[in-house]
C-alpha cells in the first residue's frame, strides 16, 4: 500500500521510516519548516548500536499537491492537533481514504469520525518508545509493537505490511479496551513525574506518591469497567496484568509496578515533561479524559482530577513551575484536599525505598 504519515515527529518518522525501509512508498507531510529541516537532514532510525538512514524522503507540505493520492494515512500528531488535521484531512484528501490514529488518549478517533465518517477510521496504539536525539535522528528505545483495530477492511493488510517493515502488529477485535488499556500505561508516573521535576524512579520511591499514582491507576480501570472496557495486554506491554495488579495488596504490586515505572520508557523523559510552561499538553485526553468520562459514568476520580488539574495549572503558566518543582509536600497536600484516599499525609521527606 501506498502510505502518507500526517505528522513527521518521532512516531510517524519510526512508522513511515520503517515503511519506507521495508520498500512500501511513503510521503510525509508536515508544516513547512518541518519538512524542510528533514528534507536537509534525511531521516535515520539507531537501534542497538545499528542505523539505517533514509536519504529521499517524499516530503510535502501541502495536502491538496500530492502526486499520487494514498491508499492509508497514518495520523501522528498530538492529541491536541487532531481536530485540525481531521479538517485539513476532509478538505485535502479524497473523500474514502482511511486514517490510522496512532494518538496517546481517549476521545481522538470520535474526532475524526465526525469529521470523516466512522468507517474511514482505524484505532492504533503504539507501544515503542521512540527518541528523538536531533533533526531526522531517531532511536528506538524499545522496539514492542502496535496495535490494530481489526474491523476495518484494510486491517489485514496494514498488519501485514507492518509485520514486514518490522513494527510487530497485533490485531485487536475490541478498539476501545486496546485504546484505554493504552492509557493506562502512559498514566504510569507521567503527569507526577512532570509537575515535580522528578524521575519515574523517584515518584515510585516515595511512598504517599506511590499511593497516589496507584489510585489514578485504580480510577482508570474502574471508569474502563463502568465503560464495559476491560484492560489488555497490547505488543510487549502486560496492561491486562497492570489492571489486575493495582487492586492487590502493595507488597504485590509495588515491585512490579516500580520495574514498570523505572523500566518502561528506556531513556525517555515521560512526555508531559515536555509540556510545562508550553500552553499545550495532551493531559485532557489522558488523565483528563478519565475525569471526564469518570463523571459520566458515576465513578469519583479525585487522583486524576488533581493531577490534571495542577499539570494544567504548569502547562498554562497559571503558577509557575517552582511551585511543584522537587517538592512532593505540595502536590500530596492538594492531593489530600481533593480526598484521594489511602494518604497518611504529605510529609515533605521522602520515606525510606520501598524497593
Amino acid at each position: 500500500m501506498r502510505y502518507l504519515v500526517y505528522g513527521a515527529g518521532a512516531v510517524g518518522g519510526y512508522l513511515g521510516g520503517s515503511l519506507a525501509l521495508a520498500g512500501y512508498p511513503v510521503a510525509f507531510f508536515d508544516r513547512p519548516e518541518v519538512a524542510e529541516s528533514l528534507r536537509a537532514a534525511g531521516l535515520t532510525l539507531e537501534s542497538s548500536g545499528a542505523s539505517r538512514r533514509i536519504e529521499a524522503l517524499a516530503l510535502v507540505n501541502r495536502l491538496d499537491r500530492l502526486p499520487t493520492p494514498p491508499d492509508v494515512v497514518l495520523l501522528t500528531v498530538k492529541a491536541y492537533d487532531c481536530a485540525a488535521a481531521a479538517e485539513q484531512m476532509r478538505v485535502g484528501l479524497p473523500p474514502m481514504v482511511p486514517v490510522v490514529c496512532v494518538l496517546n488518549g481517549i476521545g481522538n478517533e470520535a474526532t475524526l469520525a465526525a469529521a470523516l465518517g466512522p468507517e474511514r477510521v482505524i484505532a492504533a496504539s503504539l507501544t515503542s518508545a521512540i527518541q528523538r536525539l536531533d533533526i531526522g535522528v531517531l532511536r528506538i528505545e524499545k522496539a514492542r509493537g502496535i496495535g490494530l483495530a481489526s474491523a476495518h477492511a484494510l486491517s489485514a493488510g496494514l498488519e501485514a505490511d507492518f509485520a514486514s517493515a518490522g513494527l510487530q502488529p497485533r490485531l485487536y477485535a475490541d478498539a476501545e479496551s486496546m485504546k484505554w488499556s493504552k492509557l493506562l500505561t502512559n498514566l504510569v508516573a507521567n503527569a507526577t513525574s512532570a509537575i515535580l521535576d522528578w524521575s519515574a524512579e523517584q515518584v515510585f520511591r516515595h511512598r504517599d506518591l506511590y499511593r497516589l499514582e496507584v489510585e489514578a491507576l485504580r480510577e482508570t480501570v474502574r471508569v474502563m469497567r463502568a465503560l464495559g472496557h476491560r484492560p489488555v495486554d497490547l505488543p510487549g506491554v502486560p496492561a491486562g496484568l497492570l489492571g489486575t495488579a493495582v487492586f492487590l495488596p502493595d507488597w504485590i504490586t509495588h515491585p512490579i509496578l516500580f520495574r514498570a515505572a523505572a523500566g518502561g520508557r528506556g531513556e525517555k523523559r515521560p512526555s508531559f515533561a515536555y509540556d510545562v510552561g508550553r500552553g499545550r499538553s495532551e493531559v485532557g485526553w489522558l488523565n483528563g479524559a478519565v475525569v471526564k468520562h469518570g463523571q459520566r459514568v458515576g465513578v469519583p476520580t479525585p487522583a486524576s482530577r488533581v493531577l490534571t488539574d495542577v499539570l494544567t495549572m504548569l502547562v498554562e503558566g497559571k503558577r509557575g513551575a517552582a511551585a511543584y518543582r522537587g517538592r512532593p509536600n505540595a502536590l500530596l497536600a492538594a492531593a489530600v484536599r481533593a480526598g484521594v484516599p489511602g494518604l497518611r499525609g504529605y510529609n515533605p521527606d521522602a520515606l525510606p525505598p520501598m524497593a
